[in-house]
């Protein structure tokens, strides 16, 4: 049976919507779904910012593997904190020179072999006005004897020593660094290289190793001339004394020169002779062969401008080189030279005196 619709009234439909301030189910859960889109999009973009440290990365879409690993690289190489005013490095680098102290002396190293002087200019404290080309052509002495001694190599002042290679100045007053009893750091290791070399050229020479400055320089020149006499009595065929020293040269503004020939590699000590005269009122006749020999030796050891040997220097005193016929008195090296500088020149020295004692050939 069919009901009547009640008079005044619209019959419900299924599109009616009835507003009563709430959502109806369905509209409530997609309400909800975006509500939590939107959170979890602000927590991804959050994350983004705070990892990349203001974000950099996301804009340019966090980047590749490679520059990740870069950068890594990068902060493993300089992983050294950034210097401050106050950061200090370990150690001085090599290339800055340590500071001189300003109380040192410097060592300088000088040619004190004149060339430019010529071959006939003797450092003359005396009277005489030695006629040298007469000398350097005059002949020496030759040994009757090969197998018997001919040279005596001997040292006035026996503890003149040289300082330690490359030193480059002192603090403290030279004659307390240059002075030893070691005859390993002392003239007697020269005097030492000397001898063999000759002995090896085929003269024979004795050294001896008395420290005539012992207990004190006082007196070390009547010792060794004391010491000579023997040898001479026991060795008749002796006809040439060396007496080894070391100089000590400055410069007029207190440095202290190293008087060297050649270079580094190869730098040996420069020598001088040193001759004695009758100018002190000893008899002496025969101090002009001694001046030969210097001369001569000068001569030979500057040969190819190598500047070994300094001018000769020519005195009144006699150093008891009359005793001999052929005596001289050897500076090699000054005490700012090196032991190895001094044991080169006696090396040549002693190859200069055999060809003058044997020339070669004979």
């Amino acid at each position: 049976m069919d009901q009547k619709p009640t008079r005044g009234a619209l019959p419900p439909t299924k599109e009616s919507i009835t507003l009563d301030g709430t959502f109806r189910g369905k509209y409530r859960g997609f309400a909800v779904f975006l509500i939590c889109c939107a959170l979890l999009l602000a927590a991804f973009a959050f994350s983004a910012v705070w990892l990349n440290k203001g974000g950099e990365d996301w804009f340019r879409g966090w980047g590749s593997e490679k520059e990740t690993a870069e950068e890594t690289d990068a902060d493993t190489t300089h992983s050294a904190p950034p210097e401050t005013e106050d950061t200090e490095p370990d150690e001085i680098p090599e290339e800055i020179p340590a500071e001189i102290p300003a109380d040192a002396t410097s060592i300088v190293s000088m040619d004190l072999a004149y060339l430019s002087l010529g071959t006939s200019y003797i450092h003359n404290e005396t009277v005489y006005t030695p006629d040298v080309g007469e000398l350097l052509a005059r002949e020496l002495s030759r040994p009757s004897a090969t197998d018997k001694p001919v040279v005596l190599i001997l040292h006035t002042h026996t503890s003149e020593s040289y300082l330690p290679a490359g030193t480059d100045y002192i603090t403290e007053p030279l004659g307390n660094l240059t002075y030893s009893r070691d005859g390993n750091q002392n003239v007697l290791s020269v005097g030492e290289v000397l001898c063999r070399t000759l002995n090896e050229k085929g003269i024979t020479a004795i050294h001896c190793t008395v420290m005539h400055d012992d207990p004190t320089f006082s007196g070390s020149y009547s010792r060794s001339a004391e010491t000579v006499k023997k040898y001479l009595e026991m060795y008749p065929s002796i006809e040439y004394v060396i007496d080894l020293h070391r100089d000590a040269v400055t410069t007029s503004e207190g440095n202290v020169v190293r008087a060297v020939s050649g270079t580094d590699e190869d730098a040996a000590a420069q020598v001088m002779a040193v001759v004695g005269t009758d100018g002190n009122g000893t008899e002496f006749a025969h101090w002009e062969d001694n001046l030969a020999l210097a001369l001569q030796l000068r001569e030979k050891l500057n040969t190819g401008n190598s500047a070994l040997c300094r001018p000769v220097s020519l005195r009144n005193a006699s150093f008891y080189q009359e005793l001999a016929k052929h005596s001289l008195l050897l500076e090699i090296g000054t005490a700012a030279n090196s032991i190895e500088e001094a044991k080169r020149a006696a090396v040549l020295v002693g190859e200069a005196l055999a060809e003058l004692i044997h020339p070669l050939g004979e």
